[in-house]
């Protein structure tokens, strides 16, 4: 399957899974609908296969995704992303975790291209950051090198006095605003 096909299939997937959490109807009945809404001369067998393993896969394993998103998602509730992004993010997770095993970087750079073209000019970075974090935290790409010092001080705070856990976390948000994060 070429790439342009692959992308045209997380495309539709995403559509599929869009329209399946507007309408509430089932992987089936949804998968049916939407396909007939497609122009003729789009349908290509091998886009209808890989959206919907896409799809089933997402919506199988829904409730394991929106734990790794939510884990990734510091401070955001899963409820409150759009439909687009909160879909998107799951089909990328899907990929990753899914029967596909597509690799991490691909997974990531597809939902960002998708995110340029389907939600708002703010949504590729955010989606980028939640995806990259979910896959260093599924151990599918290395981590960061400056994560362990950070993630030793942070370690060190939990069992620290209030003093030097003041002291810290001052250290670690001054090291934040100096690399500009």
């Amino acid at each position: 399957m070429s790439r342009a096909s692959r992308r045209k299939g997380r495309e539709a997937a995403l559509q599929l899974l869009y329209q399946i959490e507007v309408t509430g109807e089932d992987g089936s009945r949804g998968f049916e609908s939407y396909w007939r809404s497609w122009p003729d001369g789009d349908q290509d067998e091998a886009t209808r296969e890989f959206a919907e393993e896409l799809v089933g896969c997402v919506l199988r394993e829904q409730a394991r995704i929106d734990a790794l998103i939510d884990t990734a998602a510091h401070h955001w509730d899963i409820d409150r992303f759009s439909r687009v992004d909160r879909n998107l993010l799951r089909l990328a997770v899907g990929e990753m975790v899914g029967p596909l095993a597509t690799p991490a970087p691909v997974a990531i750079n597809e939902a960002v291209e998708i995110a340029r073209r389907f939600s708002d000019e703010k949504a590729a970075g955010f989606i980028n950051g939640v995806l990259d974090r979910v896959a260093r935290d599924l151990g599918c790409v290395p981590p960061r090198p400056d994560a362990a010092p950070r993630a030793a001080a942070m370690t060190a705070c939990s069992g620290a006095d209030t003093g030097s856990q003041s002291a810290l976390v001052a250290a670690f948000r001054r090291d934040n605003s100096e690399s500009g994060r």
